[in-house]
């Protein structure tokens, strides 16, 4: 048994794409020489699904994530939304208690914070939508 990910994007048309891991981790990881022109100056929806392989073939997923990417005039990821992103998943962990404090104190800034990251950073596909992912992440 082993595991595979599979990444996909999503254009405004709801054509699903597959992005090839190692291609989607460049971009992420801001790798200067990789571009998409085709997606200049456009946020783009992308699904990324973990499966469970046997021998070989996907048998069961482990793992679906919905989320965005934006890019650039130049078709490059865009840093700042990057940031931005990465920076509100730091803020959802929680806060710990410092010494002396209360035990009344409540911290909820992890909480909006997760709030936040749902609502500026993920996105919900329909049924159908899903269901085409899905097949397309078994082929």
């Amino acid at each position: 048994m082993g595991l595979s990910i599979r990444q996909f994007f999503i254009d405004e048309d709801e054509k699903i794409v597959r992005i090839p891991a190692a291609r989607f981790e460049r971009i992420r990881n801001r790798d200067f020489k990789e571009s998409l022109p085709q997606y200049k100056n456009s946020r783009i929806r992308y699904a990324e699904i973990i499966l469970e392989l046997e021998n070989r073939k996907p048998v069961s997923i482990i793992r679906i994530a919905y989320g965005y990417l934006q890019f650039d005039s130049q078709g490059k990821i865009d840093e700042n939304f990057l940031d931005q992103e990465r920076q509100v998943a730091i803020n959802m962990m929680p806060s710990l208690a410092m010494p002396g404090e209360g035990d009344n104190v409540i911290y909820a800034s992890n909480r909006f914070a997760k709030k936040k990251f749902k609502n500026e950073f993920t996105w919900k596909p329909s049924y159908d939508l899903e269901q085409e992912i899905i097949t397309k992440a078994f082929e």
